[in-house]
């Protein structure tokens, strides 16, 4: 009997390493991928799952953006805007953020991944909330992931990657948004701008700032600003609960 389950565990474990292997083959002969290859932008080749969609790191030279990318990848300039938000989402940075560039819009990453499949959408934060299903509205804060989800009565229904601090953890575990500033400047930091801010306890708030694909505020959640013009405007209101979660 342990003879038979050995061999069934084997054949079932050979299935599916033939299958990951045909999926693979199928991504290597897609026309994303021929084209990344052709111009050697990919740093290894490999395939690699990223939020559950099939995905190839490749470099960005000193000056280019992911639009700069795309724009120069066929497959990927027929359908640039879609797939800019999509790599962007999945990279928690902006499609117009420059390589080693000046000021705001400038990220030190130059290595991203850039997904093979856009039919496939990725599961980065969780698509139902048990804690969140009796609220018409919730805010869940993913500091290891550096994503934020907006959540109706407990289903996701947007998701957005934030930078937050660099270099301490978020004290506020539960929160509720206790008023919004349109206009906010640092009490703590030279008066920078804060705008479009969502105050949610103590000296925090969810503001519009750079958002560069890793932490590097000084405590506050930061979204971008088209994201968090739509949460200031479109979204959120004062007494909506979240909770900020650190599983790292």
């Amino acid at each position: 009997m342990k003879a038979i389950l050995l061999l069934s565990a084997i054949i079932i474990s050979l299935l599916l390493w033939s299958s990951s292997v045909q999926a693979q083959d199928g991504e290597r002969n897609s026309p994303i991928y021929e084209e990344l290859a052709a111009q050697g932008r990919m740093t290894t080749g490999e395939i690699t799952d990223v939020y559950g969609v099939p995905c190839v790191e490749v470099m960005l030279d000193n000056g280019e953006t992911i639009k700069t990318l795309v724009d120069s990848i066929p497959s990927l300039k027929k359908k640039s805007l879609m797939v800019m938000d999509r790599i962007a989402l999945i990279n928690k940075t902006h499609y117009l953020l420059t390589v080693n560039g000046r000021g705001n819009m400038s990220t030190d990453r130059d290595k991203l991944f850039v997904p093979l499949d856009y039919s496939i959408e990725p599961k980065i934060l969780p698509e139902f909330l048990s804690g969140a299903a009796n609220h018409e509205k919730y805010i869940l804060i993913d500091l290891r992931q550096q994503y934020l989800g907006l959540y109706e009565w407990g289903e996701l229904k947007h998701c957005f990657p934030i930078s937050s601090g660099t270099y301490k953890r978020m004290p506020i575990k539960n929160f509720v948004v206790h008023r919004m500033d349109q206009v906010h400047n640092s009490t703590k930091y030279d008066q920078a701008p804060m705008d479009h801010a969502l105050h949610i306890g103590l000296d925090y708030f969810i503001h519009e700032g750079i958002v560069p694909g890793y932490p590097a505020s000084h405590g506050c959640i930061r979204l971008f600003p088209l994201h968090a013009r739509f949460l200031f405007y479109d979204w959120a209101k004062p007494g909506i609960p979240g909770k900020i979660i650190d599983r790292g």
